[in-house]
């Protein structure tokens, strides 16, 4: 099947089920269609560990200092768990951005990793997340993904076969290298992977980089300049921007006061957590809330 017949497909899908602008789960369990009909302003998004490959349209992310395009052809890797902005940049209701996502299994990679020989392409650099060509198996192996869909029977049996295979291709892509890293356990990047998992699950407590640095095994200036170099922002900041992402879920979809989330998610002072939501969503908390209701993140 060509891209475009696999496109018109993932359309029709979205239309018989009156897909909105939110990632939809297609019923292959970790797998989600995106369609959107229109451009879209910049929103926040805290990624996990994810294969998106895009049929049509293209989109833009921001992470940290960083800007990754990804457009028709091509695919998105995203190797660890991260706040970041994104927007999509061409989308029409004649020509929708489309694309077809997979979460990533890291210890499916790591499984695959010991029959492989894994082998770095050049001088790549290893960041948090890269977009390259999508080349044909993979597609192929996504679009069969995508037509489990349509025959439920086999699914049970083919669809670990299929991820299995998705994961292989994407081991071995040129911009894989956050992947080829995060499977060899005494890598910098799953020594920071390590860190991250911390973060997120303190993410409301005060943390020190001397502990972060002791959790990944690594110097204080050696884990700072590793987390930046591969996530392009420092582990404070990272920390920052997940609590600023929790207090505006919480603003729009909880009944707390602006005082009560800002200490739910970690901050003393509420005239301190005004200040830097202004500063990172454009608009008080007190504005965001009363406007929840016409916000879309996606």
């Amino acid at each position: 099947m060509q891209t475009d017949q696999l496109t018109q497909k993932l359309i029709d899908f979205a239309d018989e089920r009156r897909v909105g602008n939110d990632p939809f789960d297609i019923g292959v369990p970790g797998v989600t269609l995106v369609r959107q009909r229109q451009r879209t302003q910049v929103y926040p998004v805290v990624f996990h560990p994810i294969f998106c490959l895009v049929l049509q349209g293209a989109k833009q992310t921001y992470v940290g200092s960083r800007t990754v395009r990804f457009a028709s052809g091509q695919s998105l890797i995203v190797g660890l768990d991260l706040p970041a902005e994104s927007k999509v940049i061409e989308a029409s209701s004649q020509k929708p951005y489309v694309a077809l996502a997979l979460d990533l299994d890291i210890a499916l990679l790591r499984d695959l990793s010991g029959e492989l020989d894994l082998l770095e392409h050049g001088s790549e650099k290893t960041v948090a997340v890269s977009s390259g060509k999508a080349d044909d198996a993979i597609v192929d192996a996504m679009r069969r993904l995508f037509e489990l869909t349509e025959m439920p029977e086999a699914a049970a049996v083919l669809e670990p076969l299929i991820k299995r295979e998705v994961h292989f291709w994407l081991l071995k892509a040129e911009h894989g290298s956050i992947l080829r890293q995060l499977v060899k356990r005494d890598s910098r990047a799953a020594r920071i992977s390590t860190a991250i998992d911390r973060i997120k699950r303190e993410f409301a407590t005060a943390l020190r980089i001397e502990d972060l640095a002791q959790d990944a095994a690594m110097s204080v200036s050696a884990f700072h300049a590793g987390f930046k170099n591969i996530t392009g922002t420092t582990p404070l900041q990272f920390q920052k921007r997940l609590r600023l992402m929790e207090a505006r879920r919480l603003l729009q979809n909880d009944k707390l006061s602006v005082s009560n989330t800002a200490f739910q998610v970690g901050y003393e002072s509420p005239t301190q957590f005004s200040r830097e939501y202004s500063r990172q969503f454009g608009q008080t908390p007190r504005a965001d809330k009363i406007g929840s209701s016409d916000v879309s993140t996606r």
